[in-house]
């Protein structure tokens, strides 16, 4: 059992390692094009917060819209602390992470408490995003008007994270990305996993068997936020500016849209789907930002929909299907040979 856990564990992790490396190949692929660049790491940061998102909403079965209170938390924290005291992200990210982690808890523990799950918890975690886009917004420090960040001294972009060109912060968030696969993938093999799925199929019989229901979604909601208030300043970077409309409701929803659409618990259907959607969604902005405004929301609102009406298990139970129709019949015929 052990073994062939730490072989499933092995598989996956060499899985993730030539990902990241197909992956961090890209720039070189398309001559350094700065503009499809952009694009992908845009792709893959929502790739990031989409892979996050599975540890709460996939294994937990927790419906959480919260997903920019955190990354705006965390951003925000890492950029004023590099502006107003000249701290390094890559310090101000681990802060911004722990911010964000502090948030969870106090927002966790009573709610987890108290039992409140379901709709309910999805209307309690998207009003925790307009909370503190309001409080910002009032806020003398932020204010209204969009704020940069600092230009780095020639020789210091590394410790400023911002760079002339996208391709080094693409290769970042490629390392964030393997990072938050490989917490995913020991979550999913490790006791906690098995305990989360347990939860999300039935709660009162997970209890009944005597699983800390409280103790385990509040770690995974930790792990979660935690994740995106350290990914906060990167998405900053890559938008180049923050304000108190980093706390973007519409966009917390899409992190769980994405999510599901790509299949609950599926670290590879949540990746696959935010990186084919996010980059639709970039083209359809550049192709017809201007003429029909908002066709991306559309598309997502059809592609819910037939993912509910018929897979309701997403990319992954799409895959999972054409692997046992296709896949193996093709295996049994060969063999029959």
């Amino acid at each position: 059992m052990v073994g062939s856990v730490g072989m499933k564990i092995g598989k996956d992790l060499l899985g993730v390692l030539i990902l990241s490396l197909l992956l961090a190949s890209v720039p070189f692929l398309i001559g350094f094009d700065q503009y499809y660049i952009l694009i992908m790491a845009r792709a893959l940061i929502f790739a990031v917060f989409v892979v996050a998102w599975n540890i709460i909403g996939g294994y937990a079965g927790q419906l959480d819209l919260a997903a920019f209170a955190y990354i705006g938390l965390g951003g925000i924290v890492a950029a004023e602390l590099l502006t107003f005291f000249g701290l390094t992200p890559w310090v101000g990210m681990f802060v911004g992470a722990a911010v964000a982690i502090a948030l969870a808890v106090v927002i966790g523990y009573p709610t987890f408490r108290f039992g409140i799950k379901e709709v309910w918890y999805a209307l309690l975690t998207s009003s925790l995003v307009v909370i503190l886009n309001n409080i910002f917004h009032l806020d003398q420090l932020l204010g209204s008007l969009d704020h940069y960040l600092p230009t780095p001294p020639p020789g210091q972009e590394w410790l400023y994270i911002k760079f002339p060109v996208y391709e080094y912060i693409y290769w970042v968030i490629v390392a964030a990305l393997a990072v938050t696969m490989f917490i995913n993938i020991k979550i999913s093999n490790s006791k906690t996993g098995y305990y989360l799925r347990a939860i999300r199929e039935d709660e009162l019989a997970a209890e009944a068997l005597g699983i800390d229901v409280r103790k385990y979604k509040l770690k995974a909601l930790i792990s979660y936020a935690g994740i995106l208030g350290f990914m906060g300043y990167l998405f900053i970077v890559i938008e180049g500016t923050y304000s108190y409309h980093t706390f973007n409701s519409p966009q917390s929803i899409m992190v769980a849209i994405m999510g599901i659409i790509g299949g609950l618990g599926s670290i590879g259907g949540a990746f696959t789907s935010a990186l084919l959607l996010k980059v639709v969604e970039e083209y359809l902005r550049g192709t017809f930002g201007s003429t029909i405004p908002g066709l991306h929301l559309l598309l997502y609102g059809i592609l819910l929909i037939l993912v509910g009406i018929f897979k309701p298990d997403g990319l992954a139970g799409i895959y999972e299907w054409f692997k046992k129709k296709y896949l193996s019949s093709r295996g049994k015929e060969v063999s029959g040979k």
